[in-house]
């Protein structure tokens, strides 16, 4: 129940997958609010614990169920347990976690407490900012996540994931993607189980649902692992080099216009409030190299167009068939 929970409601994914204001354009940084006060979980300050921001328009963080919200900001509290922190004009949900600097960024780990910030009636505490205003929150208090419960009537989708042969795939992370071109997932899952299954528990709405073997490190490369819902083969959409083979720089004339075809599609899973959603499947592949499957693609190509010129031609050294009529 413990790890259950630990995963189920964590605040973090790495700094790099949270919005750091050095992403933020110029023109949109002279529109930044500054956020301020003093994080309490427990009756005391959290000192240097760190502290992450969650764009209410996006959505609530999970309360309950295995996935995590990817934060939009994150930063520490210093040894006062106080923040300062900069963010864009909106509503935002806030989240701690205690975690000892020298031990990095990540998602919770066994062992770790966090807490969601509270209002006065225990429920999750929104924090308005407007333009270039700075707004003093005074003291914080979080509670942990089971705590609240406004937000327990999610909807559940549930699944696993295999390899190529078939075999339940342990440890995978599960993304959910507003869309199939969305650069951050908006939730992700523990890792899969040693049967390859996942549960999230997230707030109602339609999700793509896309396998990662892991979620750090940006977007995946070549030799990796990837797997959407509702596609068998990985040679369209994020896994895969563009379908349009022969599009690519360098392609030969032999390979011009010749297509890749991926199997499937990748499909969107869409629920309400206390509905699940099962067999949510998920097929992994290794992610090709693009130029691998360009030169495959006009070896066929070069073979394909040899064969249009080939004839059945006599042995020399075998007598020709004399007509019937002659013999």
């Amino acid at each position: 129940m413990k790890k259950t929970a630990l995963f189920a409601l964590g605040i973090l994914l790495t700094v790099l997958c949270s919005v750091s204001q050095a992403d933020v354009p110029g023109f949109m940084k002279e529109r930044m609010g500054t956020l301020k006060g003093v994080v309490h979980a427990k009756g005391a300050p959290l000192a240097n614990a760190v502290v992450s921001f969650f764009d209410k328009s996006v959505g609530p963080p999970p309360i309950i169920g295995s996935a995590r919200r990817v934060p939009e900001v994150v930063d520490r509290s210093n040894d006062k347990g106080e923040f300062s922190v900069k963010l864009l004009p909106g509503v935002y949900y806030m989240g701690t976690l205690i975690r000892e600097p020298a031990k990095g960024a990540g998602p919770p780990r066994p062992g770790e407490e966090y807490f969601f910030i509270r209002d006065e009636k225990g429920q999750l505490r929104e924090f308005t900012i407007e333009t270039k205003q700075i707004h003093n929150a005074g003291q914080v208090d979080g509670l942990p996540p089971g705590a609240f419960q406004e937000f327990k009537n999610f909807m559940t989708i549930k699944g696993k994931v295999t390899g190529e042969d078939g075999k339940p795939l342990t440890g995978v992370q599960v993304t959910l993607k507003q869309s199939m071109e969305s650069h951050r997932p908006k939730y992700v899952s523990e890792g899969t189980a040693a049967d390859g299954s996942f549960t999230m528990k997230v707030p109602p709405g339609k999700y793509f649902v896309v396998g990662r073997e892991s979620i750090q490190g940006g977007k995946p490369g070549i030799g990796s692992y990837i797997g959407s819902y509702g596609k068998s083969n990985p040679t369209t959409g994020e896994a895969a080099p563009p379908p349009n083979v022969g599009s690519q720089t360098g392609a030969s004339p032999a390979a011009m216009g010749l297509q890749g075809s991926g199997g499937g599609q990748a499909l969107a899973v869409e629920g309400k409030d206390g509905e699940v959603i099962d067999n949510v499947n998920i097929q992994m592949f290794k992610i090709p190299n693009p130029g691998e499957t360009r030169a495959r693609f006009e070896a066929e190509a070069s073979k394909g167009a040899g064969d249009q010129f080939k004839f059945d031609i006599p042995d020399a050294k075998t007598e020709a068939p004399v007509p019937a009529e002659k013999k």
